[in-house]
């Protein structure tokens, strides 16, 4: 009587599941990382050590070069386009939060007098963007 001979199972874990398991994880979570989109201009901004995340669901942008363009949301406005812009935002929302992105060589004025037309359009939170202290720049394509 002829006995089949067992075959031996290879001692090594199958690990083509674990394998795909962890490159779903690196596509997902490559994808639904959020970061922080400065828009298109190269504005230098102040640093500073405090940091604070913040809603991006009602608010606006406003960038402001050491050229002295001033953009509303990515858009280049002249200071009267900018008070009825934000005049049309509070009208939308008064709770809407203003992003003042300021070149840190923009005078303190400039600054003062948009945080001004803001307040007289209605909107009371203000903030003003900054990068962390030690972190490189980075420079960003438009979206």
């Amino acid at each position: 009587m002829k006995f089949r001979e067992r075959e031996t199972e290879d001692g090594r874990p199958d690990v083509t599941n674990m394998v795909d398991i962890a490159l779903n994880l690196i596509i997902y979570f490559a994808v639904s990382a959020s970061f922080a989109i400065t828009g298109s201009l190269m504005v230098r901004l102040p640093q500073a050590n405090a940091t604070q995340v913040v809603d991006k669901s009602a608010r606006v942008s406003i960038e402001v070069l050491t050229t002295g363009l001033v953009t509303l949301d990515g858009h280049p406005v002249s200071q009267a386009e900018l008070a009825g812009g934000l005049q049309a935002v509070a009208r939308k929302n008064p709770k809407t939060l203003v992003v003042i992105k300021a070149d840190r060589a923009v005078s303190h004025g400039q600054v003062v007098t948009i945080m001004d037309l803001a307040q007289q359009a209605g909107l009371d939170r203000l903030a003003i963007a900054t990068e962390r202290k030690g972190e490189a720049e980075v420079k960003e394509a438009p979206p």
